[in-house]
Formats: structure tokens, C-alpha cells, sequence
């Protein structure tokens, strides 16, 4: 796939997805994708690309999009979504919609982490998935779990149990 201007959402391809990612944060994300090294087909590129749109600060990151590798959606220094092969697209789901995200047709991606699903597009025999749902929801997941690791302003968050 290879993005021209005017693409949904900014994208990169320069360094490596490490430059670009808090390590800690998407280990599991960066561990499957090491592992994998997947190929991406331009119709799920685009298709995460574009659901994307909406999301705010974020872009897409693939080692090659001329070459059709992986692209993965990042935010705040964290991937948040994936997408592979010819025709899926991995989020990381809040816990909360989980089971709501294997109702409507993904299976778990257990292989990237226990919030991962999987949603398999451009299948004849099931309606599509909603991706710009899943995508503003695993993007705002993300964001919450990052605001929620740090304390707000004017917050004081104890370090040991005798500071609580």
C-alpha cells in the first residue's frame, strides 16, 4: 500500500516502530508484530486508515508501505490497533467491550494479548464490523489507560500504603 496525500490520517514509515512507541506500553503489540512480521493488504490498510480519521492525534506506522508490510495505528505512544494480511484488523478493546467485540464477529487475537481482538473484513457470508466504532473505542481505551497511570493536576498519587 503505499499512501498518497490526503491520506485520513498522517502516516510514517521512517526508523524503527520502536522510535515511535513507549516499549512497556505495547510490549505485547511489539512482541506479536517481531514474531509475525505481517504483510498488509492495501484493503485493510486503508480501511483502518480511514476509520482512523476522526480519532485525534494519531498516525500509522508501517515499515514499508510501498512493500505492504504491517500498519499499525498508534496514539500517545501506544498501538492501538494493527492491521494484517489481506483482510484484518486487530484493536486492543477496553475490558468492558470485550464480549460486545466477540458478539459482533471478532475472535480473540489472544496471540498479541488478552485485549486484543480480531476482526476479519470483506466477508461475504456476516455483515462488516463497525471499524470506526472499534477504532475510536481502542483509541480512547489507549488514552484512558494512559491518563489513568498518571495522576491529574493538583493530584498527588501515594507511593507506599503509609502514604495513603
Amino acid at each position: 500500500m503505499a499512501p498518497v496525500p490526503g491520506s485520513a490520517i498522517p502516516y510514517r514509515s521512517d526508523g524503527a516502530i520502536i522510535d515511535h512507541v513507549d516499549a512497556a506500553a505495547s510490549s505485547a503489540a511489539l512482541a506479536w508484530l517481531a514474531e509475525h512480521n505481517p504483510s498488509c493488504h492495501s484493503d485493510p490498510g486503508e480501511a483502518i486508515m480511514s476509520a482512523a480519521a476522526g480519532c485525534g492525534d494519531c498516525f500509522a506506522y508501517s515499515p514499508s508501505f510501498a512493500e505492504c508490510r504491517y500498519i499499525a495505528l498508534i496514539a500517545r505512544r501506544r498501538i492501538f490497533a494493527i492491521g494484517a494480511g489481506q483482510h484484518s484488523a486487530y484493536y486492543r478493546v477496553p475490558h468492558e467491550l470485550y464480549a460486545v467485540a466477540l458478539a459482533s464477529g471478532a475472535v480473540a487475537a489472544s496471540g498479541i494479548g488478552s485485549d486484543w481482538v480480531r476482526f476479519d473484513l470483506f466477508q461475504v457470508d456476516r455483515p462488516a464490523p463497525d471499524l470506526p466504532f472499534w477504532t475510536a473505542r481502542a483509541y480512547r481505551a489507549g488514552s484512558e489507560r494512559d491518563q489513568a497511570s498518571r495522576p491529574g493536576p493538583g493530584e498527588r498519587r501515594p507511593t507506599s500504603p503509609a502514604q495513603g
